[in-house]
């Protein structure tokens, strides 16, 4: 099981602008690619995922999204946490119809395609937490936003 070192610091962003969540990919996915998280095969490989199979999940008090996508476009494993400058519509994991307003997003990058599984419970476990989600929220510089985020626990219900 991978643990908290692949919560990016280099990689971690706040108040990105954009309209929809294929430009939270385009944006991301180019920095992924110059610093060597991942291969040419992601971002076209990540926006077909997610046209197929959503990942915003209703969690309260906000939905959230955990975009993740092949293990051959993986080049080294990450955890991505961006928050969004606005809320963007994202399609529901449970129902691809129904769309969220999402502002945090948790990318994801896996190179073993069961390591997925896990992380996903603990990321779960932390979201549902006020106490751990509000200071993302509340985070005014990456540094902050970073910090809070890897305080989560690292463990799952």
């Amino acid at each position: 099981m991978l643990g908290k070192e692949i919560i990016m610091r280099e990689l971690a962003e706040i108040d990105l602008d954009v309209d929809n969540y294929e430009q939270v990919f385009d944006v991301m996915g180019a920095r992924f690619l110059e610093k060597g998280y991942v291969n040419d095969q992601y971002l076209p490989t990540i926006k077909q995922r997610e046209a197929e199979y959503p990942t915003a999940l209703p969690v309260d008090p906000y939905p959230i999204a955990i975009p993740h996508t092949m293990a051959t476009a993986i080049i080294k494993p990450f955890i991505a946490p961006v928050r969004l400058l606005h809320t963007v519509p994202w399609g529901d994991m449970s129902d691809p119809d129904n769309k969220f307003d999402v502002k945090l997003v948790c990318m994801l990058g896996f190179k073993d395609p069961g390591e997925h599984i896990e992380l996903l419970q603990i990321l779960m476990h932390n979201f549902q937490k006020p106490e751990w989600v509000n200071p993302l929220f509340e985070a005014k510089t990456v540094d902050e936003f970073y910090d809070a985020f890897v305080k989560m626990e690292w463990t799952h219900d």
